[in-house]
């Protein structure tokens, strides 16, 4: 006698195979979109970042204010003043003593950045350098 057809067995195995290959391939794509979207941030993070130095830069050495500010930006590393930014930078300079403990011109000045993304939630991009009066 001759079979035709497939068993509801076969049937059932061979759904559970096609399944489990499926949620591989769906647990792949998750981390390569996850990836991507890190990597991107992480991009326009370091661009934020240099931005900032920039602007520090454009002060001058004895305009900065000494403290801090915060700025937002979008997704895209465009300066916004949205309530809820994609990014935002936090920016802050410090001035070193001289071995005095006088503070002049001959002085370091430390600036730190911090861009984060999504709400204050994941730190993208830091980055800490030194001003001095001749340029960064």
């Amino acid at each position: 006698m001759t079979r035709r057809g497939l068993t509801l067995i076969e049937v059932l195995v061979a759904l559970l195979l096609l399944a489990a290959a499926l949620s591989g391939l769906i647990g792949l794509w998750a981390f390569g979109f996850n990836t991507t979207r890190h990597s991107q941030d992480w991009g326009v993070g370091y661009s934020i970042a240099r931005q900032e130095v920039e602007r520090a830069k454009n002060i001058g050495f004895l305009l900065l204010p000494e403290g801090g500010w915060t700025r937002g930006y979008d997704g895209l590393g465009a300066v916004t003043t949205e309530p809820n930014p994609h990014f935002t930078a936090s920016t802050t300079i410090h001035t070193i003593p001289d071995a005095n403990g006088e503070i002049n011109t001959r002085c370091l000045r430390t600036l730190h950045v911090q861009v984060r993304a999504r709400e204050g939630s994941e730190v993208v991009f830091e980055s800490t350098t030194y001003l001095t009066w001749g340029g960064i």
